[in-house]
């Protein structure tokens, strides 16, 4: 079956065509607007946590909206508040009864590691989410003449049953939303076109016997094989891609749409497919998440539509339907860089103002010794022309310092307590590297920071600055209740992202191509992975295989469990665990472009094919 028509017809065409006129006018401060776009939004929906679940995201959204001019070309709704009876056409009187039990919010809600709130709270959020699906159905069949999608900044609670509720999800939004409009004379068939990285289950069993309600799923493990008389389940298998998901897409939407023949759609678009998320366990990049979300609302125009964001994990979830709006009210498509693409951005602002003199610098040596600074000392082969006594051949002590202090790091061990920090610099540690040191005070007795750097080269003559060895740790953090991690005497300092961030900017300085690390546990390479990505192709399918038999788990136990053996292989009983593998961080580009082979993708899903694994009780 064909894909969808690469064309626009209607309004969404005339967006396409004016992009560039669009952006032209918003950085004037002046706004292109698609007619008829609306965006719903309670500050109801916002929570005060971070992960795995970011329960800003919403505000993200708005605010980066806001500050590209965007957000003048949509009406922003707030839904009245829900009415109790609204939801009791839809789930159990006495379920609903029962979420004023702690025990009950706590097996919907915290078994995902969302501690540290108060049930009712996130409750009390997702009734504000579900009045939100209510309201955006409501104003989408009530002016069908607007031809664009309502969208919620939340919802997308599919896991949710007629009497229980399940994964992070309490009230079923979009059923609810279903009968509310019903209620008020709807009587037209809806398609459910669910693209969350986990089942649909929920909204499935709700119209398991209604042929009016048509569900179709793209995801990763079907979570209910029982009957469904107007239903599409397409079950994806695990590190899944661009190519794999839109091909999948392609083959499967217009029969959804060609059977269900809708008169109103809701598109869950789950953000948790991306391979950013940090619970699932699926490759989709930024540029595949965006023509995901094209394609199925190019294939609903002309035909009420409501968006839910549904499922999204990490920090970096918001970017994806902010993306996506941007494209939907000003026919513009610009990639939104990451919080670590960002912090590079801003490192590389410090750079370009420190000069090379000012690192290589040291106020020790004679002024007639340091002006003898040639090309060669700072372009050359820096580790065998270079005096030892310089940090890779190139950083003084004094200019270590600087760099330290320039890029946050020192404000940053100032702010743990460690005001009389000391640095050293070793010129060589065995024959492995060059090391150095960072030292709670001048006794040096209790490290810090610990890091040893040697160069390699990856044929066919890449160099590649490689971390043989990283410690960051903080010895006078108070005891906390989580036991450490393999490998870990002391908590973490929290300053990874800063040193990895100083160690790309030396790469680039120095003229490296990339920086490369094998990560001795887990957790590290979870840390490690949103910044640099495994080299071998079924060193990321046997992590992402681990990841989804953990996902459960909050990072420290997942890594404490892979350790000690609960995860096993599905099918065979033995235990599987994390093996080391060489990750990489591309700089230069011409490292970047070996490294994007389209080939990578499709090795990924070979090797994960098969590896299913299981987590074995304690």
């Amino acid at each position: 079956m064909s894909g969808p028509s690469s064309t626009r017809g209607g309004l969404l065409a005339a967006a396409g065509a004016a992009r560039h006129f669009g952006k032209r006018l918003r950085r004037l401060g002046l706004r292109w607007s698609l007619p008829g776009a609306r965006i719903v939004f309670d500050r109801r929906y916002v929570l005060p946590i971070d992960e795995p679940a970011d329960g800003r995201r919403a505000e993200k959204i708005l605010r980066y909206l806001e500050a590209e001019g965007a957000l003048g070309a949509a009406t922003l709704l707030v839904p009245p508040p829900m009415r109790v009876t609204d939801a009791l056409r839809v789930h159990d009187a006495a379920y609903l009864s029962s979420l004023d039990d702690p025990e009950v919010l706590e097996s919907i809600f915290f078994s995902r590691g969302l501690g540290g709130l108060e049930p009712g709270a996130v409750l009390e959020a997702q009734r504000a989410a579900t009045a939100g699906t209510v309201h955006a159905a409501t104003i989408a069949l009530r002016y069908p003449w607007l031809k664009s999608p309502v969208v919620n900044l939340g919802g997308g609670f599919h896991h949710a049953r007629r009497a229980k509720g399940a994964g992070f999800c309490s009230l079923n939004d979009v059923a609810i939303a279903i009968d509310k409009v019903r209620g008020e004379g709807f009587d037209g068939t809806v398609l459910v076109v669910d693209l969350d990285f986990h089942h649909g289950d929920g909204t499935r069993s709700l119209y398991a016997d209604d042929p009016t309600v048509f569900t179709y799923s793209i995801h990763a493990q079907s979570w209910d094989d029982s009957t469904a008389v107007a239903a599409i389940d397409v079950e994806l298998d695990n590190a899944v891609g661009d190519g794999s998901y839109l091909k999948a897409l392609d083959e499967t939407l217009p029969e959804a749409f060609e059977r269900a023949r809708p008169k109103l759609v809701f598109y869950v678009a789950g953000a948790d497919v991306a391979a950013t998320d940090t619970l699932g366990s699926w490759r989709l990049t930024a540029g595949g998440m965006l023509a995901r979300d094209r394609r199925v609302l190019e294939r609903a125009h002309g035909v009420p539509t409501v968006m839910v964001l549904a499922g999204g994990y990490g920090r970096e979830a918001w970017r994806y339907p902010a993306r996506t709006l941007l494209w939907l009210l000003t026919g513009d498509d610009q990639p939104i860089p990451t919080s670590d693409e960002q912090a590079l951005a801003r490192f590389r602002r410090i750079r370009r103002s420190i000069s090379s003199l000012a690192l290589r610098n040291d106020p020790s040596v004679a002024a007639e010794d340091e002006l003898k600074i040639t090309d060669a000392d700072i372009y050359g082969d820096l580790f065998t022309a270079a005096p030892e006594r310089r940090f890779l051949g190139f950083y003084s002590a004094f200019g270590l310092e600087v760099a330290f202090e320039r890029y946050g790091l020192a404000e940053h061990l100032r702010s743990r307590g460690y005001d009389g920090f000391v640095l050293d610099a070793d010129s060589r540690v065995g024959s492995v590297g060059q090391g150095l040191r960072v030292y709670a005070d001048a006794s040096r007795k209790e490290v810090l920071i610990e890091l040893v750097v040697s160069e390699l080269y990856f044929e066919p003559g890449a160099k590649l600055m490689c971390i043989e060895w990283l410690l960051l740790q903080d010895p006078h953090a108070e005891p906390r209740k989580d036991p450490l991690l393999p490998g870990q005497k002391h908590p973490g300092l929290g300053c990874s992202r800063i040193v990895v961030g100083m160690l790309v900017m030396a790469c680039e300085r120095l003229r490296f191509d990339g920086l490369t690390l094998v990560p001795a546990h887990f957790h590290v390479a979870a840390v490690t992975r949103r910044s640099l990505r495994f080299l071998e192709p079924e060193a990321e399918a046997l992590f992402l295989a681990l990841a989804a038999a953990t996902k459960d788990l909050p990072l420290a136990e997942a890594s404490l469990a892979i350790e000690s053996g609960r995860v096993r292989s599905a099918s065979t009983g033995e235990v599987v665990r994390y093996e080391p593998a060489r990750m990489v961080l591309p700089v230069s580009e011409a490292f970047k472009a070996r490294l994007d082979d389209a080939s990578y993708a499709r090795r990924v899903e070979e090797a994960a094919r098969g590896l299913e694994l299981v987590l074995a009780p304690e």
